[in-house]
């Protein structure tokens, strides 16, 4: 190691050293000092012999300092052979370590120190030889302020470079260490530094041949081609240590580069290990942090799939083949902008297949790239649509979503929703256990998940967004809105918000742990649904009064609706319109969701008087008669209108027949989700046939609906008693207290009411 560093390392300090600050002191020595020609020799020789002691002076101290690196590290390699390496050896390795970081610093001050040396030396012994002259202390005095700073940065730079690739051996890379325990170099001082350097030869120099001239006493001949000859002498130091800087910008971005490409090849373990105390150096800490995260998520999901069908092996070997095929068109790039947009795209897409809904998307990113002679764009907007089945029902599922942070780091955001989205959509597919469940229900599990997996950021990452899931049937539509903008409703050529209030927080907040509701609403044929982010409203309008060039921000939250008025829903139509009055300032997102419905299946003539003819029965007091009456047209018509099982379902309620008034209730239920109140009596004819578990299911199903519900809410607390099952029963009460304290009195009266229930429960 010492022979492949120390002779290399010192043939580029020392041919930096006489080839731009010599010339410059022989230089400024021509121009500031008079001599004989005798005299010139003789300093000349003084120069020389004090610059040689100067030079071995210099040489000596890093043969005997990289000397001392090198019996170090051989020790250490040893130790490592024989197995005798230990703890103490592991500190002797960090302090190694540190050193290289230090030693570049070492190099610059050392500089500095020799040419104060070499210089002042020269200026003490002048006298002795009868070479004194006053104006030495003005050359004095120059060399310091124009020598030792383009010495400082040159040798700091060369030696940083020459020590990188020992930061790669074996020996030295898996130690650890601390950003703290980096001295802290970055670019801004790097190149103000630089700057300072370079313009202080000409500065120096030119300013001194002012200053002469203003006083009469200008010790040169034709001032034009001094100038020239400055400017000559100049090119090199400048062209050098713009070298030296661009050369350390590119090794910083390769080593990230390389990083940022193992990452894409799924290879978690990689470790960044800094070479220089700049802001690369401080980029490793930063990106090793953001690696370990995405080792741990990587690791959670993996767990959470092992044990499923043979069909996620399948899917995961397509999707790996996809990643490969991934893999291979960016093999050669060094952009991690994108290999994000290559990431994203995958998890962004519109999987819905139905004749009966239609969804469209529109994204358009704030942050524009440019790689290989193409544009992208990446940053935290997302949309994503998909098919799923639950309870043998067809349903579509659409997200939208805002994540924060500009650019990458929204990015990252919108990377890892997507990811858990889809975990949550796959296992939908394959598992029985979420194929079953109510849409409610599986609405709130798939918010909760997602809400935990950013939870685990710390604050660090959040994310609004609209997941919205339609029953093709019915058209009947859930959601749920986590601080993203409202959704529009646009029917007949008019829009309007579905919403008027703040139901959550952003996924990733802090103290979201209880309390989560769905919102409904059911569309009609026509309707169609828009949701998007807050690019939609955040826009610089540009004034009408004034100037073009004189925009204001919206306040108007209102203004979108009529612009989807005026672009009668399209997407495409909204974005020409935002874009023409005024310029669009974040990312911007929209998805469109447009309800076709089915045919018109309104009961013909025969099936309304049917209907109206069970209806007078059941006023004059003939139950019988409408229940028989109801039950042919059923039979002779078995797909018929539903209400007649809600009629049929009630009647067999009054003569107490639960089993024959369930059979229809769950018929009317399925077909009409949005009868929040039949709901609620299909819950108690559950409970009155001995059927707890199907009764407590369609009440949770009203309580995520409406959690204000008080009797729903009370009735659910009595099936959780009459089921034995206390402890939730309790949950349910105080929590009821808790979010409506304003209820204390109906509150009282039905814990009175389940208090004559059941006696032996202290409420």
């Amino acid at each position: 190691m010492f022979k492949t560093i120390f002779l290399p390392l010192t043939i580029r300090l020392e041919a930096f050293t006489h080839l731009v600050p010599v010339p410059f002191a022989i230089y400024l020595a021509s121009i500031t000092q008079e001599y004989s020609a005798s005299e010139w020799l003789l300093f000349l020789f003084i120069c020389v012999t004090s610059g040689t002691f100067m030079v071995l002076g210099g040489c000596l101290w890093r043969y005997l300092i990289l000397k001392k690196i090198s019996i170090q590290f051989e020790t250490l390699q040893l130790e490592k052979r024989t197995d005798s390496y230990t703890i103490g050896s592991n500190q002797k390795a960090k302090e190694l370590k540190l050193f290289l970081y230090r030693y570049p610093f070492y190099e610059g001050f050392i500089i500095i120190l020799r040419w104060f040396v070499g210089v002042g030396l020269i200026f003490l012994v002048t006298p002795f030889f009868d070479l004194y002259r006053p104006t030495l202390w003005t050359t004095f005095i120059l060399y310091m302020i124009m020598i030792p700073p383009i010495s400082f940065v040159a040798y700091y730079f060369i030696s940083e470079n020459a020590f990188r690739n020992l930061f790669k051996l074996p020996l030295i890379r898996p130690i650890a260490i601390e950003p703290n325990e980096i001295p802290k170099f970055d670019y801004f001082k790097r190149i103000l530094i630089s700057f300072f350097a370079l313009a202080a030869l000409p500065v120096t120099v030119l300013g001194y041949m002012l200053i002469s001239s203003a006083n009469g006493n200008l010790n040169v001949q034709n001032p034009s081609l001094q100038v020239v000859i400055i400017g000559i002498i100049f090119i090199f130091p400048l062209v050098f240590v713009a070298y030296l800087v661009a050369k350390a910008v590119r090794q910083g971005l390769s080593e990230t580069s390389h990083i940022l490409d193992e990452l894409s090849k799924g290879n978690f373990s990689v470790v960044s290990m800094p070479s220089s105390g700049d802001d690369f150096g401080q980029q490793s800490f930063h990106l090793n942090r953001v690696i370990q995260q995405l080792n741990t998520m990587y690791t959670e999901i993996f767990t959470l799939n092992v044990g499923l069908e043979s069909k996620v092996k399948e899917r995961t070997l397509e999707l790996e083949n996809s990643l490969e095929e991934v893999k291979k068109l960016k093999f050669q790039q060094d952009g991690d902008y994108f290999l994000t947009h290559l990431l994203l795209k995958p998890l962004g897409k519109n999987q819905v297949k139905s004749e009966i809904i239609s969804i469209d998307f529109f994204l358009k990113q704030k942050k524009k790239f440019e790689f290989k002679g193409k544009e992208y764009e990446i940053g935290g907007d997302l949309n994503i649509a998909h098919n799923v089945l639950l309870q043998g029902k067809k349903f579509s599922v659409f997200v939208n979503s805002d994540a924060m942070g500009k650019s990458m780091q929204g990015a990252g955001g919108a990377l890892v929703l997507g990811a858990v989205f889809q975990s949550i959509i796959e296992r939908t597919n394959l598992s029985s256990s979420t194929y079953n469940q109510s849409p409610e229900r599986w609405l709130k599990n798939a918010f909760i998940e997602m809400h935990k997996i950013f939870e685990g950021f710390d604050g660090s990452m959040l994310v609004s967004l609209v997941i919205g899931l339609i029953e093709e049937e019915t058209g009947f539509l859930y959601f749920i809105n986590a601080e993203h903008p409202w959704l529009i409703l646009y029917r007949d050529g008019k829009a309007c918000f579905l919403e008027n209030e703040l139901s959550y927080r952003k996924l990733g907040t802090k103290g979201l742990n209880s309390g989560i509701f769905i919102k409904t609403f059911r569309l009609f044929p026509g309707d169609t649904i828009i949701s998007g982010s807050d690019g939609r409203d955040d826009i610089l309008l540009y004034s009408e009064q004034s100037e073009a060039t004189q925009r204001q921000i919206n306040q108007d939250e209102n203004l979108i609706l009529s612009y989807v008025e005026k672009a009668n829903g399209s997407l495409d139509s909204i974005f020409e319109i935002l874009t023409k009055n005024g310029e669009i300032t974040d990312d911007l997102s929209l998805i469109r969701v447009f309800y076709q419905g089915k045919e018109n299946d309104n009961p013909n003539e025969e099936v309304s008087k049917s209907y109206q003819t069970a209806k007078k029965h059941v006023e004059l007091g003939n139950v019988d008669a409408a229940i028989e009456s109801l039950q042919k047209q059923i039979l002779s018509q078995p797909v018929t209108n539903k209400r007649f099982h809600k009629l049929l379902a009630k009647l067999h309620f009054k003569r107490k027949e639960y089993s024959e008034a369930i059979e229809h209730a769950q018929v009317y239920i399925e077909s009409h989700p949005y009868d929040i109140g039949f709901m609620e009596l299909g819950s108690v004819l559950l409970r009155k046939s001995g059927k707890i578990d199907e009764a407590i299911e369609i009440a949770e199903r009203i309580r995520l609906r409406e959690p204000k519900a008080v009797k729903n809410t009370f009735h659910l607390i009595r099936l959780y008693l009459e089921k034995d099952n206390v402890q939730r029963a309790m949950e349910l009460l105080t929590e009821w207290e808790i979010l409506y304290p304003e209820e204390k009195d109906r509150t009282k009266k039905w814990k009175q009411i389940l208090g004559l229930k059941f006696p032996n429960l202290l409420i």
